[in-house]
């Protein structure tokens, strides 16, 4: 009988076997020992606590700087000299504006016309004031002519009139050709007809009395807002030059030239307005003392035509 092989894979096995346990205790090993360094957190927290103490101790200031809770927020006080130049600024910029500035920064042109403006102003005010006085003075009058009707006479009702009544002397005018005795050409004139004539130059007498000055208000008052203007157009002009001189559009070249501007507009309206009004009111006023005076003198005419009275 053959012999059997000796059994050589058990030797093999066996090893192979304690091989994969020996693994496998290792790896259980390294499971264990990261699972614990996972779970247990004393140990960074201690170190993060030695690193801190270590970062309060350091210093960290910097040599020539201060703190920032030390700095102070103080105002910054405003100079007196920064001040005074903005005053100054200021006063020139209204003085460049002013009435004054207009007369001593402008040229002949513009203070000619800024003459006849005030000139003109004052002749308006000047025939408002006298022509209202007037005709208050003949509105006065006019009040008497009552007492003329209520007359018995004409000689009592001139008395009544008194000598410095205006109506007064359309009544001597009319008197005066019924008691005087015509020769030559004038005689071949009827007594009516130079009667009228008469009464027509007195009545024209007090017409011009109440017309004067009032063509000093209606030219005032066209041509003042043109004057104002052509102050204006000037004072544009000259801003205009001073730009281009300068060769910039700063407010410091061009104040003086544009206020001039637009005071002559406004002393141009300022002198129109007045003149325009007051040249309405005192013509209709003068328009019912006119009729007045006409009315007068018609009836007057028709008194003495018919009743010739010899004084």
């Amino acid at each position: 009988m053959r012999k059997a092989a000796p059994n050589t894979h058990r030797p093999f096995s066996r090893i192979a076997r304690d091989a994969l346990l020996a693994i496998s205790t290792l790896t259980l090993c390294a499971f264990g020992a990261s699972a614990q360094e996972v779970t247990d957190p004393p140990a960074p927290a201690a170190e993060s606590s030695e690193l801190s103490s270590d970062l309060s101790t350091l210093d960290t200031e910097i040599p020539g700087l201060e703190p920032v809770g030390a700095v102070e927020t103080a105002e910054v006080p405003v100079e007196a000299d920064t001040m005074a130049e903005t005053t100054a600024a200021e006063d020139e910029g209204h003085e460049a504006f002013s009435l004054q500035s207009l007369w001593t920064e402008g040229d002949i042109v513009a203070r000619s016309t800024l003459i006849s403006m005030i000139l003109m102003s004052l002749a308006t005010w000047y025939i408002v004031v006298t022509k209202l006085v007037d005709q208050a003075s003949i509105q006065g009058q006019a009040r008497k002519l009552r007492d003329f009707w209520a007359s018995d006479s004409i000689p009592e009702g001139l008395e009544a009139l008194g000598k410095r009544n205006a109506f007064a002397g359309i009544a001597d005018a009319a008197m005066s050709v019924s008691n005087d005795g015509e020769r030559g050409l004038q005689a071949q004139i009827s007594v009516s007809n130079r009667m009228s004539h008469r009464v027509v130059q007195a009545v024209e007498g007090i017409n011009k009395r109440l017309l004067g000055g009032m063509a000093v208000l209606a030219t005032v008052g066209s041509i003042s807002p043109f004057v104002g203007l052509f102050g204006t157009v000037w004072g544009i002009v000259n801003a205009l030059i001073a730009i281009g001189i300068s060769g910039q559009a700063s407010i410091d070249k061009v104040a003086g030239p544009v206020g001039e501007a637009l005071y002559m507009t406004a002393i141009g309206l300022f002198v129109a307005v007045p003149a325009v009004i007051f040249y309405n009111l005192l013509g209709r006023r003068n328009k019912v003392l006119q009729d007045t005076a006409r009315h007068f003198a018609v009836d007057l005419e028709q008194l003495l035509v018919r009743a010739p009275v010899k004084v």
